[in-house]
């Protein structure tokens, strides 16, 4: 844009040189020093004529300077979008380090606690059972040789403090009773199985 104003400056200025050189050859050529009114007329009116085109050209020079001036102002506004970042992690993220520690703490205990504490409660549930089963068979026998009135109340009462004692002879006993009880509780199942397989 610019240039085609100097150019139209450029042109302008060369027609006005133009016409200069006809009108000084015309009173080189006259040898006239006075110059006739009629030409003194046609050039006034063409150097107004030039004033006129150069105001012009002078006015959309300024026009055009100011429309480069407001398109470089826009320009350097930011641009808005309406695209948001969401930052998960920095300065601008609403998640802060204290934040994210309590986070993996958490998953970390709900982690262990759903892995290791089902397996402890139900076989601290199996452990009562078999507690509150011995106890009501233990119960049971000795009310039973209490409503006999046997010797056999007595027996229990010193088997009853041998094992508060430790007696090491009364375990060894009791071990070796527990794992033939244990190995005949197996044979019995054994045999249930081969019967249901014929």
């Amino acid at each position: 844009m610019e240039n085609n104003n100097n150019e139209a400056i450029f042109n302008l200025m060369q027609n006005v040189v133009d016409k200069l050189d006809e009108i000084s050859e015309k009173n080189e050529g006259d040898k006239n020093p006075i110059p006739d009114l009629t030409s003194l007329e046609k050039l006034s009116k063409e150097v107004e004529k030039i004033r006129l085109q150069q105001d012009s050209i002078l006015k959309e020079i300024n026009k055009s300077k100011q429309e480069i001036s407001k398109s470089t102002i826009l320009d350097k506004r930011p641009i808005e979008t309406n695209n948001y970042k969401y930052i998960m992690f920095g300065k601008d993220s609403p998640l802060n380090t204290r934040f994210l520690f309590y986070i993996i703490f958490f998953i970390a205990i709900s982690w262990s606690g759903i892995k290791y504490l089902p397996p402890y409660f139900s076989a601290h549930s199996e452990l009562k059972q078999d507690k509150d089963n011995y106890e009501l068979f233990f119960n049971y026998l000795y009310l039973k040789e209490v409503a006999s009135e046997n010797n056999g109340t007595q027996k229990m009462k010193i088997i009853l403090d041998k094992i508060k004692k430790g007696d090491d002879k009364l375990l060894k006993e009791y071990n070796s009773l527990f794992t033939r009880y244990q190995k005949q509780l197996r044979k019995q199942e054994l045999e249930n199985e081969l019967k249901k397989l014929q």
